[in-house]
């Protein structure tokens, strides 16, 4: 009894319900591991009675004291640790799959702006020597102060948005709203499977229930000290109704988890919809952007070989442009990835 209880906390979870399951299945499954103990006192007829030998089998009241040990109870609580830890399974994908449902929203935004930031970052340095070298130039009476004024204009404007981003992530993660990264496909089939499996188990703790086996044991203090014992086997004939019973249950439970509204699968094949039409409209956002793109890289190469003036001020402001372009493509591209991934493309 002990090693079971080891062996159950050992296969635990953190999570407070799989303590709770956990600690109640080892309740009840205590009492039906250990012995019960009996103390009786019968009352014989007062004239007593014979048996084919002619001996006197009783008279007045015996007092006994015994214990019995019932088979199929350890049986039955084995079961029941082992019904525990499959509620434990059942609950873990059920929680990711309420979260993945009420975090619509913020689905694969963690990602998407974790890389976006990461890129941001990147090009911190390369802005300021860019500032710097137009306050360099305007030194050198070679740039004017509207151009390094419209410079400074750009490179705030990619810090804000960049500090925006940041506050956002910060707050997400403050919430807690950080969504699963897996496929919700392989959630639901996993928590469907876990559940078929807990339904089983408990269908089978309920099918063993007419059943009893017993061992018990004692002594008597009348008419002199001696010891009895028997064995006891019973069964429920209602069982053999109870059987089919709960096999149509359990295979209508199945069917249920697969196809009731209420059930989370229905719930999450809209969300799966949701997100591929979201991916799609992500995706032709990023498709603008590489057309947008490629028009800066044609004018930069244009640029690139003239004489003008103010070349390069004009090459800075168009830098910071793809700068700006490229975190927002990478933001929307992830978004986009993640959210096919989750959602399972079509």
């Amino acid at each position: 009894m002990t090693l079971a209880s080891t062996t159950a906390r050992a296969e635990e979870t953190d999570s407070d319900y799989c303590r709770k399951v956990t600690a109640r299945a080892e309740a009840d499954s205590d009492l039906l591991f250990a012995p019960t103990l009996h103390a009786q006192v019968i009352r014989f007829p007062a004239s007593g009675y014979a048996d084919t030998k002619g001996l006197h089998v009783g008279s007045r009241l015996q007092p006994r004291a015994a214990m019995s040990i019932g088979f199929v109870d350890i049986y039955k609580g084995i079961g029941v640790r082992d019904l525990a830890k499959k509620d434990c399974l059942r609950q873990e994908t059920t929680t990711k799959l309420q979260e993945m449902l009420s975090q619509r929203n913020v689905v694969g935004l963690d990602v998407a702006i974790s890389k976006k930031l990461a890129y941001l970052r990147s090009k911190e340095s390369e802005q300021q020597a860019l500032v710097k070298h137009a306050e360099e130039r305007l030194a050198a009476g070679s740039g004017t102060i509207i151009e390094l004024n419209e410079l400074r204009s750009r490179v705030l404007h990619i810090a804000l948005r960049s500090a925006d981003a940041e506050r956002t992530l910060v707050a997400m993660r403050a919430r807690g709203a950080v969504a699963p990264t897996e496929s919700i496909e392989q959630i639901v089939a996993e928590h469907e499977k876990r559940s078929g499996s807990y339904e089983e188990a408990a269908e089978h703790l309920r099918k063993i229930t007419p059943w009893s086996f017993n061992l018990t044991g004692g002594v008597t203090a009348r008419p002199d000290v001696d010891y009895f014992g028997f064995v006891e086997l019973s069964y429920n004939t209602g069982g053999l109704f109870q059987r089919s019973a709960e096999s149509r249950a359990t295979a209508a439970r199945a069917s249920e988890l697969k196809n009731a509204r209420y059930e989370v699968r229905q719930q999450v094949e809209a969300l799966r919809r949701e997100l591929r039409a979201e991916a799609e409209v992500l995706r032709r956002q990023v498709t603008t952007i590489d057309e947008q793109l490629q028009r800066l890289a044609d004018e930069r190469a244009t640029l690139e070989p003239t004489d003008a003036p103010n070349k390069s001020h004009l090459l800075a402001m168009l830098t910071l442009q793809v700068v700006d372009l490229e975190a927002e493509r990478l933001f929307l591209n992830t978004l986009a990835e993640r959210q096919s991934a989750i959602g399972g493309r079509q």
